[in-house]
């Protein structure tokens, strides 16, 4: 399944480029949040988890020096070899709005 139709979106997304950790199958992923919304984010990886998948996520944003822990779940994948391949991820904690505000906040906006 994946969630690239525009209409299909509950909110908009903004375009960021965070560094992520977290756990896959035991060892630790570096990856790259690409966008941000209040429901969620996507993440660029070449290694996506399964959907159905609640996992951890350490998001890094600039000028920061502790990352933002994050929850969320795995929603759909794009393993387009035309597109980003990635996850698109929902948050599930009370983190998730936070982080789109500390973004939007280094930002200036």
């Amino acid at each position: 399944m994946s969630d690239d139709d525009p209409n299909k979106r509950q909110h908009s997304r903004i375009p960021v480029s965070l560094q992520v950790s977290y756990l896959s199958k035991g060892d630790l992923q570096k990856d790259l949040v690409t966008n941000l919304s209040p429901g969620g984010l996507f993440v660029r990886t070449s290694k996506p988890l399964e959907i159905g998948t609640d996992v951890d996520l350490e998001v890094l944003i600039a000028h920061e020096e502790t990352p933002i822990h994050v929850r969320g779940k795995v929603v759909w994948l794009r393993p387009s070899p035309g597109q980003q391949a990635g996850m698109g991820i929902q948050f599930t904690g009370v983190m998730g709005p936070l982080l789109l505000e500390m973004v939007q906040a280094a930002r200036g906006g």
